[in-house]
């Protein structure tokens, strides 16, 4: 028993201090906005003719999909841009740009709650609950028709949360397809589709509530595969209007 209690002991121990490690391991440079800004410009200059110019790849690999290189500490994503590996050539960056490039790659893939971003949160809110919590939630208040955003900050990267908005079908969330159907007893019914097989439908209704329908009651049954998010954001809104829409969601999920 003391054993084992000394082995969870010592594991702790080392647990906390690589926990202190880490924190003391990150560069200034991370999550500012004006570094960040810094090395957006040059990975434009000197990176995205092979990663792509939002980091979804190209000639190279994508950075923004959770791949092997996200356990790299800040010290060897750095290394790797300046020295090159494989084919990658070596960027040979002066110190400051360097570590300014590896911010704004660190901005593609970190949660958005851990970056700080431009616009008024306060100003998003208001936007949020006169256009978007008709379908979306955020802290049990809102619609059902979206996903639940109160989370959205640490499930998502700011680049992910704009493009989300500005494309809503270029990354769709599961169970919200939107379903129509007509019983046999001829009611019908419209929702989302939650979980299908071939002998059950669970439909969510326009309440939030559930309802389970045997496949074999139903007369017809029509699903819309496409998203039924508005995707005239980029016209309607403002680039201050999307800005203050993403500083305001990447704050869900703070403590």
């Amino acid at each position: 028993m003391q054993r084992i209690f000394l082995v969870i002991l010592i594991a702790t121990s080392l647990l906390a201090q690589h926990a202190k490690d880490d924190e003391a391991a990150k560069h200034p440079f991370m999550g500012d906005p004006a570094r960040i800004e810094a090395g957006r410009k040059a990975y434009l200059g000197g990176c995205a003719g092979c990663h792509g110019p939002e980091g979804g790849g190209g000639r190279g690999p994508s950075i923004i999909d959770r791949a092997a290189w996200h356990p790299m500490t800040d010290d060897n994503l750095y290394a790797t841009i300046q020295k090159g590996v494989g084919i990658m050539p070596a960027a040979n960056l002066p110190t400051d740009r360097g570590w300014e490039l590896v911010a704004f790659v660190r901005s593609l893939t970190s949660p958005a709650v851990e970056i700080k971003a431009p616009g008024d949160p306060a100003l998003g809110e208001t936007l949020f609950n006169s256009s978007c919590n008709n379908c979306h939630r955020i802290g049990g208040k809102g619609g059902f028709a979206g996903p639940d955003l109160s989370n959205i900050g640490r499930t998502s990267t700011l680049p992910k949360l704009r493009r989300s908005i500005l494309d809503p079908d270029y990354e769709r969330t599961p169970g919200f397809h939107r379903a129509a159907l007509t019983m046999r007893t001829g009611e019908k019914l419209t929702g989302l589709v939650k979980d299908r097989t071939n002998y059950n439908l669970q439909l969510q209704l326009r309440d939030g509530s559930l309802r389970s329908i045997p496949v074999n009651t139903v007369e017809s049954l029509e699903i819309t595969e496409a998203t039924t998010m508005p995707r005239d954001y980029q016209t309607k809104l403002s680039k201050d209007d999307i800005t203050n829409l993403v500083s305001f969601l990447r704050q869900q999920g703070a403590k």
